[in-house]
Formats: structure tokens, sequence, C-alpha cells
């Protein structure tokens, strides 16, 4: 996870002192879907995620991000012995199709790839020798689309939806977020 953040702030250090036409920062906010379907557990939980990144735009139609996405923390498990707590993180590069509605108004849409990481970490209450974490890292595809509305030159907010491919064919995870983004 703390590697994802340092690429991303080494992004935006970089994308920050650039003045050329293009160049972008954003942030956004939202709700993270994740459901495990396997033939022994079941589970469909929400959690709150956050990300930021970079990007340039090549023209009005096409442009070019990376991400770092704290995709959220859940529990897998819980009772009075044991406990399972996974924490989703990515680090993504995607392509952007636009499409202007308006002169303030575009949709989108977005398909990219995703090192997608979890960490586990299990908590036995009883006996704590059996406590242990574990980190497993997978390249997922991931696609998505959304919308954004402009402010004013430098200020837009977007909105959008995205999908990850299914990890280890049992986990789908999927995001909807709401962010600013920084036009230099």
């Amino acid at each position: 996870m703390k590697k994802h953040f340092l690429v991303a702030g080494l992004m935006a250090a970089i994308a920050v002192p650039v003045s050329a036409q293009g160049f972008y920062i954003f942030g956004d906010v939202g709700r993270t879907k994740v459901s495990i379907d396997n033939d022994d557990f079941k589970l469909n939980t929400s959690t709150n995620n956050f990300s930021f990144g970079a990007g340039y735009a090549l023209n009005q139609y096409i442009s070019f991000e990376v991400a770092s996405r704290d995709l959220g923390s859940f529990t897998a498990y819980e009772d009075q012995y044991q406990k399972s707590a996974v924490e989703i993180s990515t680090l993504q590069a995607s392509v952007i199709a636009t499409y202007p509605i308006n002169s303030k108004f575009s949709v989108f849409g977005h398909a990219g790839i995703a090192d997608v990481t979890a960490d586990e970490k299990y908590q036995d209450f009883e006996d704590s020798s059996y406590n242990e974490s574990d980190s497993e890292s997978e390249n997922r595809s991931v696609f998505g689309f959304g919308g954004n509305y402009i402010i004013n030159d430098h200020v837009s907010l977007r909105a959008a939806y995205s999908r990850y491919a299914k990890w280890q064919d049992v986990v789908q995870v999927t995001t909807v977020t709401a962010g600013v983004v920084y036009t230099f």
C-alpha cells in the first residue's frame, strides 16, 4: 500500500510544476463493492474508497491517466474467536475516451490495467501464535464510464463507475466515485 502512495506522490510532484497545457491532477472519493463467491464462502460488502492521480489530455477526446486507489478495507470473517480483515489497493494506468455533450459537460469511457493488491490480516483471539498476515497482488483489467462537468478553465467535477476483472475467478470489485480535476 505504501508503495502505491509513494509512486502516486512522485507522479504528482512531477506533474505539478509542469505548466504545459493538457496535464492534470485529480482526487476522488466513493464506495467500493466487493463480492466474493466461491463454493464454501460468500460475501457482499461495501466500503469507502479514495484515490489520486495525474493525467495528460492528448486532445479533447483522448487522455491517459495513472492513479493510486485505496479501495477500502473490510472484515471478511469475524466471530468471538477469530477475525480476518482485508485491505485492497491498486496502482493503475488507463486510457480515457471522452465525448463532449456541450461546452460544460462530457461523458467518458475508460479502460486500463491495475495492479490490485489485497493485504489480509488474520487474528486468533485465543492463541496469538496463529496470527498471520498475507499480501497478494495481481494485474487485472479495469473499465468503466462517467461524466465530467467543467466549472472553469482549471477545475472540473467528475463522477465515474469502474469494474475490475474478477480476481481468482471469485472476487469481483466495483467502484462508484466523485471527485475534482485540476487542469494546468
